[in-house]
């Protein structure tokens, strides 16, 4: 069963379900319609559940005249707690929208607050919660069921505690994260003898022979402004033989933007790393300086 809670605005929200419907057109599910309310959703026994997503539940039920309004979080996990008697494998997407530096209205600060408390009361029920970055799938809770690591996930570590260099084999090797976390000095720290390529304000062919380019999400932005397509930009980093380290801003997290190029560039940049990122040897993610090995 999926639960489905993206209300069809307009004629893009319209083509964004089709597509959604598309695309599970092949896995057999049934598809429930739930706005808000979810309380009220009834399931055959021992139904496998995907629900998605939270973050329009949320603001469905804090903004709809049929919604809970202030008490949307209630509302919400009371009817997680429903389902979750009713099915046998209840799974729930959710979005990652704290991590901006705008200052929010007080609208859009009670709406991260509810959606904060309901992320984390969900992930305290759940018996395992999964981080998806760039199609890389990170555990931050697992089932007894799986096998535990003897090591904190994605951290390479000598005796010192220092990060240690990924080894690479001819591929990229792919620095993220999100804007002033250090991506930058921790990339020429461990290697200071590689120039770097500023995506800024580089000319768009020099990614053809580049070795090392910096800014990367600025590079994609002007190479999408130019009208130029994704399978052209990932062929020209595939032929470049030089190319050793990719940087780059994680620009995927916060509120879908309102403006139509905005979103295009965010799908896009978003879908461009992906590819790399599962072709690369190493992907690490730096957060407060601190690098943390992904793949």
């Amino acid at each position: 069963v999926y639960i489905a809670t993206m209300q069809p605005f307009g004629a893009e929200g319209q083509a964004r379900i089709a597509r959604h419907r598309k695309m599970r057109a092949a896995k057999k599910f049934s598809t429930i319609e739930c706005y808000t309310n979810l309380k009220e959703v009834e399931l055959e026994p021992g139904s496998d559940v995907l629900l998605e997503c939270m973050s329009n539940l949320v603001a469905n039920e804090m903004y709809m005249e049929s919604g809970a309004g202030c008490h949307a979080d209630q509302a919400i996990l009371k009817g997680i707690r429903e389902l979750n008697q009713q099915c046998s494998n209840l799974v729930i997407v959710t979005n990652e929208v704290f991590s901006e530096s705008v200052p929010d209205s007080p609208e859009m600060k009670e709406y991260k607050r509810i959606l904060g408390r309901i992320n984390c009361e969900i992930a305290a029920m759940a018996d395992q919660v999964t981080e998806v970055i760039y199609g890389i799938a990170q555990q931050k809770k697992e089932p007894d069921t799986l096998v535990n690591r003897t090591e904190k996930p994605g951290v390479d570590s000598n005796k010192s505690g220092e990060s240690v260099m990924c080894q690479k084999e001819n591929r990229v090797h792919i620095i993220i994260g999100g804007a002033f976390q250090g991506k930058t000095q921790y990339a020429t720290k461990i290697y200071p003898e590689l120039g770097l390529t500023d995506g800024i304000n580089c000319s768009l062919d020099e990614i053809r022979n580049c070795v090392a380019i910096n800014k990367f999400h600025s590079f994609t932005r002007r190479w999408l402004l130019e009208g130029r397509t994704k399978e052209a930009l990932l062929t020209i980093l595939e032929n470049n033989r030089s190319l050793q380290l990719l940087i780059s801003d994680e620009i995927g997290y916060g509120l879908v933007p309102i403006d139509d190029f905005e979103r295009e560039y965010r799908e896009f940049h978003g879908r461009v790393m992906t590819e790399l990122a599962e072709q690369a040897d190493c992907v690490e993610r730096v957060v407060c300086g601190i690098p943390q090995r992904i793949k």
